[in-house]
């Protein structure tokens, strides 16, 4: 019993390529040569090119983006130049005018440091503290920094004892 080999499909391909007259091979030949263009083109060209416009597209924004962030570094740094520097307050001045315009009168004020400021009041109702505590962070640029607050006799009265510092 004899068995015939299968040709592979290299050989096969050869035997079919041989058949073909030279005018139906160059035919062929240019058929795949289009073909292989085409599919390249698809697969590469098209992409590179969508790619390509977005790139630029995006370009043209960031080189906006960084002209605005540019202009606007210039317009931070001039106004860093220009800018006077803020005339010293007195802590104490601007406690006694937050004072007078909430109609509050501290019975004892003492400086603890350059900074720092101890006010008293001995009778202060209650409702009006939060509005004098906002009054002095807002006019006389004055931030709590220890308050004690003790109930007096009086209903709604209390006695306060404020830390001050800028």
């Amino acid at each position: 019993m004899a068995t015939t080999l299968q040709p592979s499909l290299l050989e096969r391909f050869r035997q079919w390529w041989q058949l073909r007259s030279r005018t139906e091979r160059l035919l062929l030949s240019l058929a795949g040569i289009v073909v292989l263009a085409g599919i390249a083109w698809l697969a590469f060209w098209q992409p590179m090119q969508r790619e390509t416009e977005r790139l630029t597209r995006q370009l043209a924004t960031q080189r906006a983006v960084l002209a605005d962030a540019r202009r606007r570094a210039e317009d931070i740094a001039t106004l860093s130049r220009n800018t006077a520097a803020p005339a010293p307050r007195d802590a104490r001045a601007d406690l006694d005018a937050a004072l007078a315009r909430q109609g509050i009168k501290a019975t004892g004020i003492e400086r603890i440091d350059n900074d720092r400021l101890r006010v008293m009041f001995d009778g202060v109702s209650f409702d009006a503290l939060p509005t004098l505590l906002e009054s002095l962070q807002r006019d006389a640029r004055l931030r709590v920094v220890d308050l004690t607050a003790t109930a007096r006799v009086e209903p709604g009265q209390v006695r306060v004892e404020l830390m001050l510092a800028p």
